[in-house]
């Protein structure tokens, strides 16, 4: 996937899981889907009531790498397993399971290299980031930004780290 730009949202660790699902939220447009991945082989390491939930959402399963970061070599052959978040409810039990989550949000039926935006989160030596990769900075622009500006003012939205 081609990024015009990769957005950080810096000390995203004040918000607690359901301000952070309400803010991933704010991505998603009409016919749009967001999206979490996990590795399929850290499914055994989930319950046996999760792992079956979470297969039973799946939207796709691939090895493709769609950060803007290089992938680490081990996870070359590894399956990733992109699963379908329908409610805010749904989003906030998935973060809580996971704080460094990567996620993204695409139009309902496209690819997973057609996503709109694509999520992850860092650690930083004081707080955790949510990086965000846009495809379009004009919908970024002109769409999310007023969104998150309109939902949480302080959040400080830098261009790098």
């Amino acid at each position: 996937m081609n990024y015009e730009a990769i957005y950080y949202l810096k000390d995203i660790d004040r918000l607690n899981d359901a301000e952070l699902s309400q803010l991933l939220s704010l991505f998603k447009k009409e016919n749009d889907i967001l999206l979490f991945a996990i590795l399929e082989e850290n499914l055994k390491y989930e319950s046996e009531e999760t792992s079956r939930y979470l297969c039973s959402l799946k939207y796709y399963m691939g090895d493709d790498w769609i950060f803007p970061h290089l992938k680490p070599s081990f996870l070359e052959f590894k399956k990733i397993l992109w699963y379908r978040t329908d409610t805010t409810k749904f989003i906030q039990k998935v973060v809580s399971l996971d704080h460094l989550f990567r996620s993204v949000v695409l139009e309902n039926g496209d690819s997973i290299e057609n996503a709109k935006y694509v999520f992850y989160v860092i650690e930083t030596i004081d707080s955790k980031v949510l990086c965000i990769a846009a495809k379009s900075i004009e919908d970024f622009n002109t769409c999310i930004l007023p969104k998150i500006t309109k939902f949480d003012q302080s959040l400080p939205i830098l261009n790098q780290l």
